[in-house]
């Protein structure tokens, strides 16, 4: 079905409206953990005009070590170099804009597979207000919100190879390149080139094919084919961590979670697919892909979020199919269709605005009014040439992005080395295996398991006395000036020592800043 150019921009306009509505912040602060991690990198590049950590050329993608994928950090520098705005808001604008953007990017590799406008708005509608996109397009710099939304977009170009092969492969391949120094998600891009070649051979081979293969039994084949491979791991163990039912319940429960409410129409858009007959090329597509990452469901920590575009299109299909019955039943269908549709809102909604992917209340996802106020006094009192080191390492990182300030983490090891902490000249850095699983999982460069981070200097301070020789020697060998205390989660040794030894310098009720610069 294609709608008139008033409709379509009708629809258009109230589904830009509503994404950008429903990521209109219901916190005061930017929200998450990794987001700020991106933020401390993207301000460095707004100081120094350059990405300190790009010692080598993986670096840019985040493959050498004290690296990180480098796409978020400049595009965040960027906007706020040439706007002259607070990186926070930036964060903000830009998430609201990929946000948006991710309806488009649907809308379009929809229309490569179906040319049907209630097809394109549906898949559009799905993917840009399914939880796992609003949960890292609003006011989280996370690069998997980036890598997720430009997904659709190279799938598509992939696709658009078929009608102009050196133009559309040109930008796929510059797609693919920006995807690398997004996400690490790219190594799930393999499948998906993979089947576009199986399926393109298979088109140009099927001319010189003199038999012809019942329909019935190919579709046989595929339901058998999903089967299986979404059994070999749970009997094999492949790409299982921890039990095979715990993984089978978080798989479950990630992919509902992530997808929201309209997965339920996933199963039926799938068998549809499988059982129509004189199937299309980009459907063929569709559904080698989709069997291609079957086998990576129980992979936990992030097969999730990829796998929302494609359940997204099995749900396009199973709506369109809604819509199209006859002519006297059509209200209805139109019904149950705005119903599910409001469904997935307020599903989205209730776990965007209340409940977090970690199942805490919100409030433990963004920096609270205190220790924006800590972070406020830092940025305006403390030195920037001063270094800073908590008791909270979520806080501190929180504050050290607002601030500016350095600040000793036991994570991020790509901030660490962009402030100071880490020095990789004197880093021993091993080169694993190409034939070894962790060369591809994680980097092809890694630090010796025996060098000392910077984040064990700083667990360890935490357990000693602020005059012993152990914590001198920390404090002085990192140049700390300064200890921020969250009050709310008790007392260790070293803070204890403060206490009676040291000046606290700030104090909001709940943030404590105390000097502890060696004289």
């Amino acid at each position: 079905m294609n709608f008139s150019k008033r409709t379509k921009y009708l629809f258009l306009g109230l589904l830009v409206s509503l994404n950008f509505v429903i990521r209109i912040p219901s916190v005061p602060h930017e929200i998450g953990n990794d987001s700020f991690g991106i933020h401390i990198l993207a301000n460095s590049i707004s100081l120094l005009g350059y990405a300190k950590w790009w010692v080598n050329s993986l670096s840019v993608f985040g493959m050498y070590p004290y690296s990180y994928a480098s796409s978020v950090p400049f595009i965040l520098s960027g906007i706020s170099q040439c706007t002259g705005v607070d990186m926070e808001l930036v964060i903000w604008i830009y998430c609201v804009i990929i946000g948006i953007f991710s309806a488009f990017t649907a809308y379009l590799l929809a229309g490569a597979i179906w040319n049907d406008d209630v097809f394109k708005f549906l898949v559009a509608f799905a993917y840009s207000i399914s939880s796992g996109i609003l949960t890292f397009s609003t006011w989280d710099a996370t690069t998997r919100g980036l890598f997720m939304i430009l997904l659709p977009l190279f799938i598509y170009l992939l696709l658009k190879i078929r009608a102009s092969v050196i133009k559309y492969a040109i930008l796929a391949l510059i797609a693919f390149t920006l995807l690398i120094a997004t996400h690490h998600f790219f190594l799930l891009l393999i499948p998906i080139v993979f089947s576009l070649i199986i399926v393109t051979t298979f088109d140009k081979l099927k001319r010189y094919i003199k038999f012809k293969i019942s329909e019935d039994l190919i579709s046989i084949s595929l339901i058998i084919g999903f089967i299986g491979v979404l059994l070999i791991p749970f009997f094999t163990g492949l790409f299982i961590e921890w039990g095979r039912y715990d993984e089978l319940h978080w798989m479950i429960r990630n992919n509902v979670r992530y997808t929201g409410a309209l997965i339920i129409f996933t199963i039926s858009g799938i068998i549809y697919l499988i059982f129509k007959h004189n199937k299309k090329f980009e459907e063929w597509f569709l559904l080698l892909v989709t069997l291609s990452l079957v086998i990576f469901l129980y992979l936990e920590t992030y097969i999730h979020y990829f796998i929302i575009i494609f359940a997204c299109l099995f749900i396009g299909i199973a709506l369109t199919n809604v819509s199209r019955v006859e002519k006297q039943k059509r209200k209805y269908a139109a019904l149950s269709i705005v119903i599910f549709l409001s469904l997935s809102i307020v599903f989205s909604g209730f776990y965007q605005h209340w409940r977090t992917h970690q199942g805490g209340v919100y409030g433990d996802w963004y920096l609270d009014e205190e220790g924006y106020a800590g972070a406020v006094w830092t940025k305006e009192n403390v030195d920037m040439n001063k270094k800073l080191v908590g008791n909270d390492n979520l806080l501190c990182k929180r504050m050290s992005a607002i601030s500016g300030v350095p600040t000793l983490l036991k994570d991020v090891s790509c901030c660490m080395f962009v402030y100071g902490f880490a020095d990789i000249n004197t880093t021993p850095i091993v080169k694993r295996s190409p034939l070894s699983i962790s060369y591809y999982k994680d980097n092809p460069y890694a630090i010796h398991r025996l060098h000392i981070l910077p984040g064990w200097y700083r667990n360890t301070l935490q357990g000693r006395d602020v005059d012993s020789q152990a914590a001198k020697g920390i404090i002085r060998s990192f140049d700390l000036a300064y200890f921020i205390e969250n009050q709310n989660i008790g007392r260790n040794k070293f803070i204890s020592s403060l206490y009676t030894k040291k000046d606290n310098v700030y104090d909001n009720g709940n943030i404590r800043v105390w000097a502890i610069e060696e004289n």
